[in-house]
Formats: C-alpha cells, structure tokens, sequence
C-alpha cells in the first residue's frame, strides 16, 4: 500500500466513484444553487466562456450571464471546455452586462468586481455578503467603467510577477472558490 499523508489506500477516485457520488439527472435539477450569479462583461474566448461554464457547475452557481457578445454552445473550443455542463448551467445573453449588473443590485445583490483598482481588495480579505454577482472582464478590455461605478467592492487579485493581468477563468476560480468557501 501506498502511503500518502498518512493515509494508507488512498487512491484517485475512479470514474465509477465520481459518479456514484452525484445525484441522478433528475434529482440535479432540485439541487440548491448558491445565491452567486456571475456575469461576464465583453468576455469573448469560447475556451474562457467553456471554463467559466465548468466553474459555475463546480460551484453550483445560481446564474452565467453573459455579456455583450452572442454565445454559440455549439463551438468547439467552448465545448471542449465546458465538457457538458453548458447544459446544466441555468444562462443567459445580455447585450449590455452594465444593463444585468444594474438588474442585480437593484435586486439586492452586492456587487463585486474583479478587476486591478487603487482601491481594490485581495480575495483573502473579501467580506461577502449574499446574493452576490461576481463581476469579470475581458484580459484586454477589464470591466467597462459603469460597472466599475456600480460595484460594492472591487477584488484585486495581487499580481507579484512581471505580469499584470491572468486569465479570466483563473481569476473566476480563484473567486468562485473564496466566495463559496464563505458562503458554507
């Protein structure tokens, strides 16, 4: 046997288990969502969109909308991405993401932006308050000013390299992951 942290038998889970682990098709419709909606403001990358797609199912996010650009599930590289779970995640389209990010904090919902801001706050010291709608934007374009206005807070993910920006997905997972792990 093999020894792993002190675990004898610990071993990867088989497909079989993932599985068994989950609830049929039928009773994941009556799962609980998390009170977090995403939105992407001018996110245009199938990959990133598939990626953003799987997070959301990962973390049993309430919404995706997607704004700005017309999404086509059929892509490739978002279906290699998403591997199935566009068909889970309850989406939408909105022209305008300022116009969704309006809708949900008119609605209660407290906004939180991810984006590099002077007065920005690293994901460790994030204090959430739920419903929440998590805020990204495209690596070129960042968020568009109005939503930048309209936001709560503003997340900044500390960048210690040369470079100032990663990947829109990262930055949804390292988001999602802190969200979700205060919101129980």
């Amino acid at each position: 046997m093999v020894e792993k942290n002190g675990a004898k038998g610990d071993h990867p889970l088989s497909r079989v288990e993932l599985r068994g682990a989950k609830p049929d098709r039928v009773a994941f419709a009556a799962v609980p969502r998390r009170p977090i909606t995403v939105v992407l403001d001018r996110v245009r990358q199938n990959y990133n969109i598939g990626a953003i797609f799987r997070l959301c199912d990962v973390f049993l996010v309430d919404r995706l909308i997607i704004g700005g650009i017309a999404v086509d599930l059929r892509k490739r590289k978002l279906v290699q991405a998403a591997r199935g779970t566009q068909n889970w995640v309850p989406w939408e389209h909105a022209e305008d993401a300022a116009v969704a990010v309006a809708a949900a904090k008119s609605a209660g919902a407290r906004i939180v932006a991810v984006e590099l801001t002077s007065a920005g706050v690293s994901p460790e010291a994030l204090a959430p308050a739920f419903p929440v709608c998590l805020v990204l934007g495209s690596e070129a374009d960042g968020l568009s000013p109005d939503i930048i206005a309209m936001a709560d807070v503003a997340v900044t993910i500390p960048m210690l390299g040369m470079g100032n920006s990663i990947n829109v997905a990262t930055a949804a997972a390292i988001l999602l992951h802190c969200l979700s792990a205060r919101q129980g």
